[in-house]
């Protein structure tokens, strides 16, 4: 190995927190910037494409994971090389342009996900068996779709954030201006049961995995106090895991600026690929 380079295998840690760094450190700095722009742009990509509010067909999501392995293991194979040695301050340099760059990067994805489409891995047992944790779904929500079109009962959003920043799956329940209540395994609106559309009906037969809605007394907790009649801005929301989710029986109703996206689909593992 020439004294001037390192060895190839520093390039291959260098790619993982910064796409293309083996590229430039070794002289091909417009290829590099290139795999730097490329994942950039992939990851924006990604987002927007499984979060969009059609119909996305089982082969098309299986096709987007398959580029995306294709392109990773591209990458890591591109950056085996050796790269030019540097001095203390050519690293100094280099490093303070990767971060500034990574946080550019971060910022964009982070306004992508906020504002357009996000990914998110599934975290407790609050909407099994619709999402399971283990291993975790991986869902993809439009951050969008309600600027244009209201909420719908039925609908499986994201709410909070909670005190950790973390944002919740959660199905819409009850909407402005009804009246909720719950009479074990049923949701009454209005005084009726909640049987439609069907994923409650099915729900309160407790069929398919599902253990039917109780009350936050049930659950040995306090709780509000039901029935509840709903403002004019604000939502029922309830997991479809009834004894085990933390939801409006104990926090109370949600208002609309709290829900920030729609979960449209499971989009890994593979064999769990469906719409919501």
């Amino acid at each position: 190995m020439n004294s001037k380079y390192h060895y190839p295998f520093l390039g291959l840690i260098l790619a993982l927190f910064f796409p293309g760094a083996a590229h430039i450190l070794s002289g091909h700095w417009k290829t590099g910037i290139a795999w730097y722009f490329g994942s950039l742009g992939g990851v924006c990509l990604c987002l927007i494409v499984l979060s969009l509010s059609i119909s996305l067909s089982f082969g098309f999501i299986i096709a987007i994971q398959l580029l995306v392995i294709i392109y990773v293991v591209s990458l890591f194979i591109c950056s085996y090389r050796p790269i030019r040695r540097l001095g203390c301050g050519g690293w100094i340099v280099f490093l303070f342009i990767a971060c500034t760059a990574n946080i550019i990067s971060a910022s964009i994805v982070d306004i992508v996900r906020t504002h357009i489409g996000r990914v998110s891995i599934g975290i407790g047992p609050c909407m099994y068996p619709t999402l399971k944790s283990t291993p975790p779904d991986i869902t993809a929500s439009n951050m969008l779709v309600y600027q244009s079109s209201p909420l719908q009962r039925g609908d499986i959003v994201r709410v909070g954030p909670d005190q950790n920043g973390r944002l919740w799956a959660k199905r819409v329940v009850g909407l402005p201006g009804e009246t909720v209540e719950i009479q074990p395994p049923y949701v009454l609106i209005d005084g009726e049961k909640l049987l439609d559309p069907p994923i409650f009906s099915k729900i309160s037969s407790r069929a398919e995995g599902y253990a039917g809605y109780v009350n936050a007394e049930d659950m040995g907790f306090k709780g509000i106090a039901l029935p509840i009649t709903l403002g004019t801005d604000e939502y029922f929301l309830l997991g479809d895991n009834s004894p085990k989710s933390g939801d409006s029986r104990l926090f109370g109703p949600v208002s609309r600026e709290n829900i920030h996206g729609k979960v449209m689909r499971v989009v890994f593992p593979p064999w769990r690929i469906r719409e919501l």
